[in-house]
């Protein structure tokens, strides 16, 4: 390929070297730390409308039926199936950091219409899928900008952040309803954060593999050098950069005929990319985060629903935290393993204790409280790797100049899964909460025994590497 070439420094990583490693690891995260405030905000959109007592007061809403208050809650979730599908491809062709400030056009627009126009549903559900479109692309978008900036020591850090923001907007969302005075207060809260996204991430740089496939080659080197240190081996990069592209090319190149290795390579990234997926959704997580007050109420806790909600969003919180900075010590596959283990017996738990409400056993018994205990062990467990692994690992098992493409179909799947639990999960944890919570954990028993027997390590290892071991 006829490119640019570049000349290096005599002197690389000599004397400062580890001084270079220490402030170029602090850019890459600050970078991709900035990126996920698009991802704050999306969980601010996930939360943002169950109804709890004493919040969100009721002369800012109508009395919505069970039904309208389904719609209104999972409509960003139709949004966001929709929303990832293209988001790879405009990411590829317009660049990740582009990508990104686009997005919180329509963040900012859903949340301005659901905050002008409280009286209509239409409207209302308008604002919610406007706002989903978003979160749907934002889950995309994150982690491709986040392993295109990130080395490879840095990668499962960078890729977790997706998920920790999403908590940190939930539990923003969770503490707003219960202290601000209405729905527009609220509106108005979610509708800054994706402003103060704009204007803090405008300053970060673009992707340099964008860059430099754009042939922006002066770009793509200072935009390394940036995230990387002032003597990094920009050319080392570069051609790293070209093998993959030769490498994708040869795998996927169209009017070719695709060899049996190859084949089995992208059917392996596919199963493994899909089945975390379905995975990480048919756990529950998404239902116990979005009607966690339903719950509380069901189980006549003590302990004031929004209250339990915003304890529960701590623990959620805290526990993505710990993934942070365990996730490149340990691997994915442990916490995956972890996380899956724990989250089994805690839907194990769920089933007995919603056995013994329906028997009466726990009727004025103070054992009730032990809900936000189980709720409390499922969130955490379900953080610390089953909810942001997933979200990433695609991009790191998939071909780097298609891994957009499968990242997109990955999240596009996810959202679906996640709309059909939202739309029926009140329904059935009210009718038969006991088949419910079955359900899932047999479900998730099922993941464990995936991820055991299917599921490789990731944790830094180049994508040679990676792409060797699969077809291994």
């Amino acid at each position: 390929m006829d490119r640019k070439k570049f000349r290096e420094n005599d002197r690389l990583l000599e004397a400062n070297e580890e001084e270079e490693k220490a402030k170029s690891g602090r850019r890459q995260l600050l970078a991709c730390f900035l990126a996920s405030l698009m991802s704050l905000s999306a969980g601010t959109v996930i939360t943002g409308w169950s109804l709890t007592e004493g919040s969100l007061r009721d002369e800012d809403l109508e009395n919505w039926s069970t039904e309208q208050e389904s719609w209104i809650i999972s409509i960003y979730v139709f949004g966001a199936l929709i929303g990832a599908l293209p988001a790879g491809f405009l990411g590829q062709k317009y660049g990740c950091k582009s990508l990104l400030l686009w997005l919180a056009a329509p963040m900012i627009i859903g949340w301005v219409l659901c905050l002008l126009r409280l009286e209509s549903m239409f409207l209302e559900c308008l604002g919610r899928f406007i706002c989903g479109l978003s979160v749907g692309a934002t889950t995309v978008a994150v982690p491709l900008y986040a392993r295109e900036v990130s080395s490879d020591r840095l990668r499962g850090r960078t890729g977790v952040f997706l998920d920790f923001m999403l908590c940190a907007g939930i539990l923003y969302a969770y503490v707003a309803r219960e202290v601000l005075d209405g729905v527009r207060q609220f509106c108005l809260a979610c509708a800054v954060v994706p402003i103060a996204f704009v204007m803090l991430f405008a300053y970060m740089p673009e992707s340099p593999v964008y860059l430099y496939n754009v042939g922006q080659y002066d770009q793509a080197a200072k935009a390394l050098r940036w995230l990387r240190g002032r003597f990094f081996n920009v050319k080392k990069e570069f051609d790293e950069i070209e093998s993959s592209k030769c490498l994708d090319d040869e795998l996927l190149e169209r009017g070719k005929k695709m060899s049996a290795v190859n084949k089995k390579f992208l059917a392996r990234v596919t199963v493994i990319s899909f089945g975390l997926v379905l995975v990480q959704r048919m756990s529950g997580a998404g239902g116990v985060i979005q009607y966690s007050s339903t719950l509380f109420k069901m189980s006549g806790s003590t302990i004031e629903p929004n209250m339990a909600c915003i304890i529960v969003g701590i623990f959620q919180l805290a526990s993505s935290g710990v993934s942070f900075f365990f996730i490149d010590k340990v691997g994915r596959r442990t916490l995956l393993l972890t996380s899956s283990a724990i989250i089994t017996a805690s839907l194990i738990l769920l089933v007995v204790y919603f056995s013994l409400i329906e028997n009466e056993t726990l009727l004025d018994s103070p054992w009730r409280i032990s809900l936000l205990f189980i709720l409390c062990l499922f969130i955490s467990a379900f953080r610390l790797g089953l909810g942001p692994i997933p979200w990433f690992i695609s991009t790191e098992l998939s071909p780097a100049l298609y891994g957009g493409r499968i990242q997109s179909l990955a999240a596009s799947f996810s959202w679906s899964l996640s709309f059909v639990i939202m739309k029926t999960f009140k329904i059935f944890v009210e009718e038969n909460p006991v088949l419910l919570w079955s359900s899932f954990a047999a479900f998730s028993a099922a993941g464990f025994l995936f991820v055991m027997f299917y599921v490789p390590e990731t944790n830094n290892k180049s994508r040679e590497q990676i792409h060797h071991e699969l077809i291994g």
